[in-house]
């Protein structure tokens, strides 16, 4: 027979408790979204950094019709021919306004050859967090894209985004 101590017993105690308390479930989900947006590009005081402010609608996945918001800042390398680079944030928001999905992103855009008022961008993008259940949200996802400048400062765009978001319980309500 073998015999525990109170102590051991005690850790044991202890042990699984804090396991229990830490422990929380992870439901992980493929994000796909289509979206159509418009964007503004402005200079600012640097002639090499620009403000870059798209808002849309998109399908998601699992959230159905949403509004997207952006707020992104280009800066433009000092070497010729370098892609600028974009950095910024986004959200997503449910058609009905009651959940979002936020994200970082860093991606860069390049000019059609056939046309330099189309450009062709990619993002990546790092969720992190969000309202309602999304608001522990984390993951990655893609986003490829083409946008068309309709005037000196503005344009439309079209991209597509694929990727996993992960949320853990403590998200939900």
């Amino acid at each position: 027979m073998i015999r525990f101590s109170l102590f051991k017993h005690l850790g044991l105690a202890l042990g699984c408790s804090a396991l229990i308390l830490t422990s929380s479930s992870i439901s992980a989900a493929e994000i796909r979204v289509n979206a159509g947006t418009t964007f503004d590009f402005m200079p600012t005081t640097d002639p090499t950094v620009f403000t870059h402010t798209i808002d849309g609608i998109a399908q998601v996945s699992f959230l159905g019709n949403c509004t997207v918001h952006a707020d992104v800042v280009a800066r433009f390398p000092a070497s010729p021919g370098q892609p600028p680079i974009l950095k910024g944030s986004f959200t997503i928001t449910t058609a009905d306004g009651a959940t979002t999905l936020k994200a970082a992103v860093e991606g860069t855009a390049t000019p059609d050859p056939a046309n330099p008022s189309f450009l062709n961008f990619q993002y990546h993008v790092a969720f992190t967090g969000g309202s309602g259940q999304y608001v522990a949200a984390r993951g990655e996802a893609e986003i490829r894209g083409a946008a068309m400048f309709t005037a000196a400062s503005a344009g439309k765009a079209t991209w597509k985004m694929k990727g996993h978001v992960e949320v853990t319980d403590k998200g939900k309500k």
